[in-house]
């Protein structure tokens, strides 16, 4: 008798979701087959909108969850490989720090064996360029920083990678540097691997030019290029830039500096070498002629 009464209500239950799910899916086909400039029906599908939202809502959200753990599962992926390229780079990084360091000493020790003047030590002044003064005819940059900080004319100005030109006039609390694409800049370089000497010159283009180079001399794209410090004012070693061939085979330096977007620079500041004396002067000194 209890499960005689048990399964009628099962099939009351039935009933009951059959005909109200007939009930949804006729309403469901009045709504699209009936005209939708109907306002009743507008209000009606607006009204069946506001109650199912909530429900759409509700079984969207498994598979935004779903999506957040993919994308948290990938980030995971791609920071593992991340962290692997730097441990990497990190490791190249010692293994170069020690070589240099074995470098040091040997360059040292050389030193000591050939008794070679130690080269004088290097002061960096920072500064913020605080004017562009650049045009097709003149290219120089002003400094905030001068006489007060140390700033002498002739000195070298590097940005974050090399050099981008020397100090032409200074002020007490200003400086002008005048750039190496200017037509009158004229550094003294090398050029790897053989050293090759050669004079850096503007020409009021993005990219100097190499002049002075020794006949017959074979110079390959890409060779790196460093001043010499020839002249005792720029210290020798500082990078410059590249070297690439044009169409008709002239060298021409690829800087490593984008000199249009400079907002601070370096002033490389080396001690003063003193001039050696004139004939007249060495004739007047005790025990010259002995």
């Amino acid at each position: 008798m209890a499960s005689f009464k048990s399964r009628r209500s099962e099939l009351r239950v039935i009933s009951v979701s059959g005909i109200t799910l007939i009930c949804l899916l006729f309403a469901a086909i009045c709504l699209v087959f009936v005209a939708r400039n109907d306002r009743l029906i507008g209000n009606l599908r607006q009204l069946m909108s506001d109650v199912f939202t909530p429900t759409y809502d509700l079984i969207s959200r498994p598979s935004l969850e779903l999506r957040k753990m993919r994308n948290v599962a990938t980030n995971l992926v791609d920071l593992q490989a991340s962290y692997q390229e730097l441990e990497l780079e990190n490791q190249r990084l010692r293994e170069q720090l020690g070589e240099l360091r074995r470098n040091r000493v040997l360059l040292d020790r050389y030193r000591e064996l050939l008794a070679l003047p130690v080269e004088p030590d290097l002061h960096v002044i920072s500064a913020r360029v605080i004017a562009d003064l650049q045009s097709p005819f003149v290219r120089t940059l002003v400094a905030n920083t001068g006489h007060l900080a140390g700033v002498k004319e002739g000195q070298a100005v590097t940005g974050g990678r090399g050099l981008i030109g020397r100090i032409v006039s200074v002020g007490r609390v200003s400086s002008r540097l005048l750039l190496l694409t200017d037509f009158n800049s004229h550094v003294p370089v090398l050029i790897a691997p053989k050293n090759t000497r050669a004079i850096l010159s503007g020409n009021n283009a993005d990219n100097p030019v190499l002049r002075f180079l020794p006949k017959n001399t074979v110079i390959e794209d890409g060779a790196e290029v460093v001043t010499s410090g020839d002249g005792g004012q720029v210290p020798i070693g500082i990078p410059v830039g590249v070297v690439r061939i044009d169409d008709d085979g002239r060298p021409f330096v690829e800087l490593q500096e984008d000199l249009h977007n400079l907002s601070y620079v370096r002033v490389i500041s080396t001690r003063d070498i003193a001039p050696p004396p004139r004939e007249t002067e060495a004739q007047t000194l005790p025990g010259a002629g002995r």
